[in-house]
């Protein structure tokens, strides 16, 4: 389903942190979420999804049943509870919504948000279906955020902290890594992604008054894993580290390689090779998809792009650099166009992302995100790029933008296309381009 009758849809964007409504709304189901398997907790900034994403192939491939809670989902809601590695059923998601609703409404009647209601929801799910292991995602900070109620985990993970969501977590890195360190358990290991120094200290700090261990060595990962970017090297190193130290879970070599290689995780840089915008551009074009939306996104953007921009993979290219030794003309790999369709919710930092990027940008499309009211116009985006240097324009929608894009790519031009800057928007560019006939 694309999102459930409860709670109020039309409420999902609203944030209201805090734990006494979940644990109320728990108490009246019984507290499912005592009932659950082992569980491992995993907060962060970037990479928490690509991390959890590493674990679940990982374990997957050791022969493990393996639940999992995500967030945001990109196209149905039903990516973000898996049951034994599978989508929950609508079915089955009716009912345990059904069931959340009715005990939510009892008198007095509890206020719920919707993170709050769907992740009880998980939470009773999980508890009615056997598993080996819970993967499970922070939707938003981590003391105060609705997945921690458990009173032990096997560990917590916290992948690298960055500025986002400030208005709820605080202004500087450390307030945030403080908020994001509150999932850490008593007696319980935390396994920590690379971090700035401020936000170490406090992971650590945390760590000691917990009485926990904070592993930050980790595992070296000698294998290329699925995910494109560098820093996805790091992310697999990250549930590398998590994989081997769980002695219940017995993991070998081969099925960490195994597993690395056949992750996915959709609109983390994502090469798309098929549906109805892949077949509307040429051939010599690639297209990419990413959900990134604050600057340390950004960072790993332009580390791809970079990547990318000289075309080692043209027949030009491979023709040139194959002549004789002796041709005295220097060699000139060709360059790769990069064209970046775009757009933004309001309260993400559009100018920084777009200034990250700048450098490697031939040119830009703004557009508005579909059915989402807090994003940016297209015409506020143009006019941030303007004043940045880039060359851009805007579109109403994917079709005309990859339409501009197709119509103005020149025959023999290497052109790398990449949809980016919200996850709300790479949900509704994969939704067209698979749904849509």
């Amino acid at each position: 389903m694309n999102l459930p009758f409860w709670p109020d849809p039309q409420s999902h964007n609203h944030i209201n942190l805090g734990l006494d409504r979940v644990f109320e709304l728990l108490a009246r189901l019984n507290n499912p979420h005592l009932k659950i398997p082992p569980t491992i907790h995993i907060a962060g900034t970037n990479g928490k999804g690509s991390t959890l994403a590493f674990l679940r192939a990982i374990f997957a491939e050791a022969g493990l049943k393996i639940h999992s809670y995500t967030s945001p989902h990109l196209v149905n809601f039903n990516e973000r509870i898996l049951l034994a590695g599978k989508e929950i059923s609508d079915e089955f998601l009716g009912e345990i919504l059904t069931e959340c609703k009715a005990a939510a409404e009892k008198f007095p009647q509890i206020s719920i948000t919707f993170f709050e209601g769907i992740t009880a929801a998980a939470f009773l799910a999980f508890s009615r279906v056997k598993a080996d292991l819970l993967l499970l995602e922070t939707g938003m900070g981590g003391r105060l955020d609705a997945t921690n109620v458990l009173p032990e985990v096997l560990c917590s993970v916290i992948t690298p902290i960055a500025f986002d969501h400030e208005e709820f977590l605080g202004k500087t890195l450390a307030k945030i890594a403080r908020e994001k360190a509150g999932i850490i358990k008593k007696n319980c290991p935390v396994f920590v992604g690379k971090q700035k120094k401020s936000a170490l200290r406090v992971i650590e700090e945390r760590a000691q008054i917990m009485g926990s261990e904070a592993i930050c060595r980790l595992s070296t990962v000698n294998c290329q894993p699925s995910l494109e970017g560098e820093y996805q090297k790091e992310n697999a190193s990250l549930a590398v580290t998590v994989a081997l130290t769980q002695k219940q879970f017995h993991v070998t070599q081969k099925q960490i390689e195994n597993g690395l290689k056949k992750t996915f995780w959709p609109a983390r840089l994502q090469k798309i090779s098929a549906g109805k915008f892949f077949k509307m551009l040429p051939k010599n074009c690639e297209l990419y998809l990413d959900g990134s939306h604050n600057l340390q996104g950004a960072g790993t953007v332009r580390e791809f792009l970079k990547s990318k921009k000289y075309s080692s993979s043209s027949l030009a290219h491979q023709r040139r650099g194959s002549r004789d030794s002796q041709d005295p003309r220097p060699f000139r790999p060709r360059m790769t166009k990069i064209i970046v369709i775009f757009s933004m919710l309001k309260d993400k930092n559009c100018e920084g992302f777009l200034r990250k990027i700048a450098p490697q940008i031939d040119q830009l499309i703004a557009l508005e995100i579909p059915n989402e009211s807090r994003s940016r116009s297209a015409a506020n985006i143009k006019k941030i790029a303007k004043k940045i240097g880039i060359k851009s324009t805007t579109a109403e929608n994917f079709e005309e933008a990859v339409g501009k894009i197709s119509a103005k790519i020149k025959t023999g031009e290497d052109v790398l296309v990449l949809a980016c800057g919200s996850l709300y928007l790479a949900g509704e560019f994969l939704k067209k381009n698979y749904l849509t006939t």
